[in-house]
């Protein structure tokens, strides 16, 4: 409970410091999008509430993938990597320029998906998107929702405007996405060009949309059922299929004016349909469910394979004889022969998408997938990936992922713990024993020589700030002497134990200190005891002087300064925020130093809430013992 209370307080405190956050984090060369972008993945763009939950327990992400290949789908490389949410939908009008929506966002690309730039952020959740060319396209949604641009989604630059984040100006295309009125609050679900003038839109409750102007006006087809219709595809003016819920499967052979109910071999629900070059109609579905109709969609056989698919299917695309289908598991199939053949292909991805990662077969749901043929016969494709996930958080043991470094934050604040409890338990080592021996040996025997030495000298030790210290020893042991090194810099991946030379100076600066206060501690409390009357009755006893400590004067005098010494255990790991900055030692207190000058909010919050963490077990620990060590104050 009391560790609840310190991460509110921690957060609350990290909430009202000035300034964004990620703002300080890029700097002056920020721009509009990158900067959204970071928002984004920091949380900024969501109530502190859901941030701090998020934080302890976890939420709700979307996390999603856009993998693209260059090869008819022998070698996938994930894509995409710069978008606020994941994108869910694309569309290509060659092997370079294309578009995509993401949630409530519409991008383009022109280098074939790598990087991806915002067009336009809608307050609408976007499901479909088509483009007829390089300039005519339509995005559909929830309620009825429907986008048009007739020049590529954005002006030409020369029309452009600049946005500014700090110092720096973006030069951002005004965008020409406009909505149209469809008539319908129903959500729409597909779009399909069949050319530049005739759109068609599949809906929610058999919707049918057609639209002969591009998609400027809307009329409504009757279709006769109410089944949820996710797909429409069509090969020429006259002749289109539309797929949905329940196996239902429509066909038009006039053009959209009448739409006839197939008879459909399953009745699992049908996520795609597509045409491929020889005019053969493909329909994919729920447990591997695929579907074939060479009539234009009126009667259709369902194909089997070797080894059975059952996760869904969700997408299929054809450019040409060449098609694929992807779907749940990171399901892919490919064909070269308008579907008379089809082979699996497999997605090799790390858990991370970093590079550098292991590669195993990616189980990832596919959901979406555009195919592209270039005239020269290169084959490109793109399928995209989006789920929601429960994100862990501290209660799951992640802490996320620092979005300056991409570093898992756990992994910095293990390192930093283990570095500083390196330097902690050393310092201790060397600084307990020694401070208690000289402690009790003046308190035994005070007034005298070297009780007044060691009194002074740790009064003078404890006056003397620790970067004077520090600084005091970096001259004399490293520039006049020239025994130790000056900084204890480790390089990456090197460990602290390689080098123990430079863990000399910062122990001693820690030693100083420590072994001063625990001395005087201990000097008091061994002088307060000797003083009892218990004591004084037993060296009038005749006892051996030993003996008196041992048995009276040390289980009472050091009560105290147990205390004292796991106080210093939370200052050990944060307070030496001074110590390890002068040495620039790797340690949990220059990490938190670091958290604060890049503004990384969650790193800041997690090693706040680490360094409390130690100094609230500790104190549990101080208690315990002193509860062990004096049977007067136990627990019945």
């Amino acid at each position: 409970m009391t560790l609840l209370a310190v991460s509110l307080i921690i957060f609350s405190v990290t909430e009202f410091l000035p300034g964004d956050a990620a703002s300080v984090m890029l700097g002056q060369q920020a721009t509009p999008t990158v900067l959204e972008n970071l928002r984004h993945k920091m949380g900024l763009d969501r109530p502190a509430y859901s941030r701090y939950l998020g934080w302890i327990i976890g939420s709700p992400e979307d996390e999603g993938a856009v993998f693209k290949t260059n090869d008819g789908g022998s070698t996938w490389k994930r894509v995409a990597l710069d978008t606020v949410t994941p994108i869910t939908r694309t569309s290509f009008d060659d092997l370079k320029i294309g578009w995509a929506i993401s949630e409530s966002r519409i991008y383009s690309t022109e280098d074939g998906g790598v990087r991806w730039r915002r067009q336009i952020r809608t307050e609408d959740s976007l499901n479909a998107i088509a483009f007829a060319d390089a300039e005519n396209g339509l995005v559909v949604g929830e309620d009825g929702i429907v986008y048009r641009t007739t020049e590529g989604g954005v002006q030409s630059k020369d029309q452009g405007q600049l946005l500014c984040a700090g110092s720096t100006c973006e030069e951002e295309p005004l965008s020409t996405w406009n909505p149209v009125e469809s008539g319908t609050e129903l959500a729409l679900n597909d779009v399909a060009f069949v050319d530049i003038n005739h759109a068609w839109v599949s809906g929610d409750k058999g919707l049918i949309l057609f639209s002969p102007d591009g998609g400027l006006t809307w009329g409504r087809r009757n279709t006769g059922v109410e089944a949820r219709l996710l797909s429409v595809s069509f090969i020429g003016v006259d002749d289109g299929v539309v797929v949905g819920e329940n196996g239902t499967i429509l066909v038009t052979t006039d053009g959209g004016m009448t739409w006839q109910r197939s008879v459909s071999p399953t009745s699992l629900r049908l996520n795609a349909v597509a045409f491929a070059e020889d005019g053969t109609a493909w329909a994919v579905g729920d447990e591997g469910t695929m579907l074939r109709s060479r009539d234009g969609g009126v009667t259709w056989t369902q194909l089997g394979f070797q080894l059975p698919l059952t996760s869904a299917l969700r997408a299929v695309s054809f450019d040409g004889a060449f098609g694929a289908a992807v779907g749940a598991e990171g399901a892919v199939l490919t064909t070269t022969d308008n579907g008379d053949s089809w082979g699996r292909q497999e997605i090799l991805d790390s858990d991370d998408g970093s590079a550098t990662s292991q590669k195993v077969t990616t189980t990832r749901p596919l959901n979406g997938l555009t195919v592209k043929v270039s005239e020269s016969g290169d084959v490109s494709a793109w399928a995209t990936s989006d789920e929601k996930v429960w994100q862990w958080g501290l209660l799951g043991g992640d802490l996320g992922v620092s979005p300056r470094s991409g570093v898992p934050i756990f992994k910095m604040v293990k390192t930093g713990l283990r570095n500083s409890a390196i330097l902690a338990v050393v310092a201790f080592l060397v600084a307990v024993p020694t401070s208690l021996a000289a402690g009790v040996w003046v308190g035994v025997h005070p007034d005298t020589k070297l009780d007044r030495l060691l009194s002074q000298g740790s009064l003078l030790t404890i006056s003397l700030p620790e970067f004077v210290t520090g600084i005091l020893l970096i001259l004399i042991f490293s520039s006049w002497l020239e025994w130790l090194p000056s900084s204890s810099i480790m390089l990456p991946g090197e460990a602290i134990w390689s080098r123990p030379e430079v863990l000399v100076l910062p122990i001693l600066t820690i030693t100083g200190a420590l072994f001063a206060y625990i001395l005087r501690m201990a000097r008091s409390n061994v002088i307060e005891v000797m003083n009892s009357e218990y004591v004084r009755t037993a060296i009038l006893k005749g006892l051996p002087m030993h003996r008196v400590v041992i048995r009276h004067v040390l289980p009472n005098a050091l009560l105290p300064t147990i205390t004292v010494i796991a106080n210093n255990v939370g200052w050990m790991f944060g307070g030496l925020i001074i110590v390890e900055s002068i040495f620039a030692y790797p340690g949990v207190g220059r990490l938190l130093l670091a958290a604060i000058d890049t503004r990384d909010i969650r790193l800041l919050q997690s090693t706040a809430l680490s360094i409390a963490s130690v100094y609230a077990f500790s104190n549990l620990a101080a208690d315990l013992l002193y509860g062990a060590l004096n049977p007067r104050i136990r627990v019945a």
